[in-house]
């Protein structure tokens, strides 16, 4: 790790005092930094330092310039005291390379690089460059370093845990064990009885499976290339290089030699059949499940997480390096993150809604199973759903005879209560502050089918405002995006201006107070029997943080949902909705998805008006607006200065904002959101080059990536773009440099875009967005009137267009690609007609279909 530090010391006027306090507090900063960082310290630091190195041989090198003076001496002395040497004092230069300060005539050396003593075997040279481009007295000051190419870690595993992935290849061995597990429930506790069922699964399953050793890399050379020829070759090259060792004889040297040869032979026709079988099985159909599982391996592997740092910063700000502080830091950070509420006036009571529910189903199990993936990371238990899978309608009876019990004694496992919080940073902000990391909570799988047969009784019964669209049926971010769009473009027709808030929650799902939760749940009309089973799956939860640093001691967890729960999102947007529902404006004046809230008015008055108002709402039941990330946004021609207010506090203005991925402009241009798309697109693709860049991938395989992994993130919002030639060519552009990349031609090859995409087989990505508006524009004309699709589409803004031509319009775009296809609204009922004739097809998916 490599800390560079900034400086600029207090010029010559500044008193003796400000010297002095400066180079203490920087002093007492360097000493915070590890022996292990490599520290380089830079800056005008405003002294002259001199040619003589008298008394500071070990940091001084003995070629500076001019003469020395007192700040020059404070520098020296700085220097010694924190053991840095000064890097432009080290190699003998001409005057012009040592200057580093020019002015009316006089020249100096006052600019300066540092860096440890014990490091200067890493110092190649450092002169100035005798240039004015940089700034007009100052001189650029470069330093040259060789710094060794880090050796890249092997991944390891760092739990033992049993190996599930190899659950389905394992199957007709497995299933008779796990179904003799299945005993009959008798009189002991639940508890006891589910320890007992999950301790003889995993150790009738362990000798078959195996467990992964701590320490140990994940790659399994039995399952390699390292088979028993290879083994027997190298054990044969150890052997006569020890007796080489034991001998020192020359035949027995020219032996090793040889064997050494034989050896490295044997290895690389064994890696290279490997790949030719390997490319030969992802050829196939059944080659393509590895194939993603080969990209997603590859995208996990740039994606940073705590196993990447082992440092992290403490409240104080100071870095913390060892790794019981780095646990003990983290454990804090969550403690504090999930036991303390926002200060809010106590939450009033609500009238219980009382009757009895069914019991559950073994039909209901088996559905919640269904919907959950695998090959998911397991909780404590680590008991994953993969094995419920495998034993179908066995397992879901078991388990709906299990889920009753515990209803009926109104407890759950231990296990159940207790979860692990891994840290994933959100790739931005410092690594090493924990604020840059949202928590994610590794529950217990048969809690989580549990809690979906839970979800869907509740949403049987729930019902909130149709402003929500974040975790209902038929809505989406498709939706908020499109009626944010088109309430821009419509007040942008008519020259009128549109005001617009973004609020921000401040840590909506963590900090959600308990009773509000249970409010929420009564107010819409849930029976008491279900808030009582949810009560009990929040009784008395802990938690643990597993980082890099290891694994932390247990925390309870008083405050907010549930992270990575399958009820977490229901039980948030039900809060949110019974708080809200009355201050909500009708859409697309107010657009909810989740904790992401949208507030629009054609006045900045009334829009603060509203923003304040739902501020002292959240905050009346715990919940935090967070004024420094919501901004505000004013759409128009003639945008004023100034912003909204909000309890004194201006919030930010600004002209672009990324909402739900798509970028919103305060000019209703979607130009700046083209450019993200790309960029976007361009982020994936790197993280699948392995596949797309590998010259010996079939380019079968190499089209189907590219079509289901990189270009749905271009293709992310564009149904509810406005689209010009413009826009449409930066996607354009972006995809042919990525075709040609892909195959390794260039546009020196003279190959056309015609024939790279139909070696590719793939249909232009301008004919795509097509497409996708056209089937977005069918979904609208099909939804029920009081969406929030169909009311932004029906939204009708007074006043009159301005002269001259006006801008592209969505329906604008729409009528053109309706015409270049011979549909009309009337075809939008007949879905099969309106499928046909604008769907697109690429031309690969005939391949895939062989």
């Amino acid at each position: 790790m490599m800390r560079i530090i900034s400086a600029y010391a207090p010029q010559v006027g500044c008193t003796s005092e400000e010297k002095s306090s400066f180079y203490e507090d920087l002093e007492q900063y360097v000493h915070t930094i590890g022996d292990e960082e490599v520290l380089l310290l830079g800056g005008d630091l405003n002294g002259h330092v001199g040619e003589e190195r008298e008394g500071f041989n070990r940091w001084h090198g003995g070629y500076g310039y001019g003469m020395r003076n007192e700040e020059g001496q404070r520098i020296l002395e700085f220097a010694a005291v924190s053991d840095l040497i000064i890097a432009n004092t080290q190699f003998r230069k001409r005057k012009s390379h040592l200057v580093t300060f020019a002015s009316g005539g006089r020249e100096a050396q006052i600019d300066f690089w540092m860096l440890r003593r014990r490091d200067r075997n890493i110092l190649v040279d450092a002169k100035v460059i005798p240039s004015d481009h940089v700034a007009a007295q100052h001189h650029l000051l470069v330093m040259d370093l060789k710094i060794s190419r880090p050796r890249k870690a092997r991944p390891r595993t760092d739990t033992l845990r049993i190996k599930w992935w190899k659950l389905r290849e394992q199957k007709d061995n497995v299933l008779p064990t796990l179904l003799s597990c299945l005993t009959p429930l008798d009189e002991r506790t639940i508890e006891e009885q589910w320890n007992i069922i999950t301790k003889t699964m995993k150790d009738s399953v362990v000798g078959i499976l195996g467990k992964t050793s701590p320490g140990k890399t994940k790659i399994e050379k039995a399952t390699w290339w390292w088979n028993e020829e290879v083994q027997s070759i190298i054990a044969q090259k150890k052997s006569m290089y020890k007796r080489w060792m034991h001998t020192h004889y020359a035949e027995d040297r020219d032996a090793y030699l040889a064997a050494k040869r034989e050896a490295k032979k044997a290895v690389a026709i064994a890696k290279s059949k490997h790949y030719r079988e390997l490319y030969d099985t992802l050829n196939t159909s059944e080659g393509e499940k590895l194939l993603y599982r080969l990209a997603k391996a590859r995208h996990r592997s740039t994606t940073m997480t705590t196993g990447h740092i082992g440092t992290i910063k403490a409240s104080n700000g100071n870095i913390l390096r060892n790794p019981d502080d780095v646990l003990e830091r983290w454990r804090q950070y969550f403690d504090q993150m999930f036991n303390e509420e926002f200060p809010h006036p106590s939450i009033p009571p609500t009238e219980c809604i009382q009757g009895p529910v069914l019991p559950i189903a073994p039909a209901e199990v088996s559905e919640a199973i269904k919907k959950m993936k695998r090959n998911k990371a397991t909780g404590p238990d680590d008991v994953p759903v993969d094995v419920w899978k495998l034993m179908g309608e066995s397992g879901a009876a078991w388990l709906s005879k299990i889920f009753n019990r515990i209803l009926m004694e109104g407890k759950t496992p231990e296990v159940w209560q207790m979860s692990t919080t891994v840290p994933i940073w959100k790739e931005r902000g410092d690594s090493a502050d924990c604020s840059s990391y949202r928590p994610i909570r590794l529950l217990c799988h048969t809690m989580k089918i549990f809690e979906r047969i839970l979800d869907s009784r509740l949403r049987a019964i729930v019902s909130t405002t149709p402003n929500q669209c974040g975790f209902v049926k038929g809505c989406g971010t498709t939706d908020a995006i499109h009626a944010a769009r088109l309430l821009v473009e419509r007040h942008r027709e008519k020259n009128r201006s549109v005001h617009l808030a973004f609020l921000d929650l401040e840590k909506a799902f963590d900090r959600v107070p308990r009773d509000l939760i249970w409010m929420a749940l009564r107010i819409h009309g849930i029976p008491e029997e279900y808030v009582r089973w949810i009560k009990m799956l929040y009784s008395r939860p802990t938690s643990v943080v597993r980082c890099a640093a290891g694994t932390s001691k247990p925390f309870p967890v008083q405050v907010g949902v549930h992270q990575g729960s399958a009820l977490s999102p229901l039980l948030f947007i039900l809060c949110v909705d019974a708080i809200t529902r009355d201050i909500q404006k009708p859409h697309p004046w107010c657009l909810l998805y989740a904790d992401d809230v949208m507030l629009a008015a054609e006045t900045r008055e009334e829009l603060q008006e509203e923003v304040q108002l739902w501020k002292e709402r959240l905050q009346r039941y715990g919940l935090r607006l967070n004024i420094a990330k919501t901004e505000y946004m004013e759409c128009g021609a003639k945008i004023e200065d100034g912003t909204i207010c909000v309890d004194g506090n201006n919030l930010k203005k600004v002209e672009c904002f990324k909402y739900l991925g798509s970028r919103i402009t305060s000019t209703g241009d979607v130009l700046p959101d083209a450019y993200g798309r790309a960029n976007s697109a361009w982020m994936k693709w790197r993280t699948t080059t392995g596949i797309l860049c590998d010259k010996k991938m079939p380019i079968r395989l190499k089209s189907k990536v590219y079509r289901t992994v990189v270009r749905p993130v271009a293709l992310y919002g564009t149904e509810c773009w406005a689209a010009t030639k413009v826009t449409k060519q930066v996607l354009h552009t972006m995809e042919m440099r990525m075709l040609r990349w892909s195959m390794g031609l260039t546009l020196k090859d003279k190959v056309s875009n015609e024939m790279v995409r139909s070696a590719f087989g793939v249909a232009p990505i301008i004919d795509k967005m097509r497409e996708a508006r056209l089937r977005w524009f069918g979904h609208v004309l099909r939804r029920e009137g009081g969406s929030v699709a169909k009311t932004a589409l029906t939204l009708e803004v007074k006043g009159v267009r301005p002269r001259g031509r006006p801008k592209t319009r969505w329906l604008d775009c729409v009528k053109t690609d309706m015409a270049e296809v011979q549909l009309t609204t009337r075809d939008a009922n007949n879905r099969n007609k309106w499928k046909k004739r604008c769907s697109t097809a690429d031309p690969a998916t005939t391949w895939d279909k062989r």
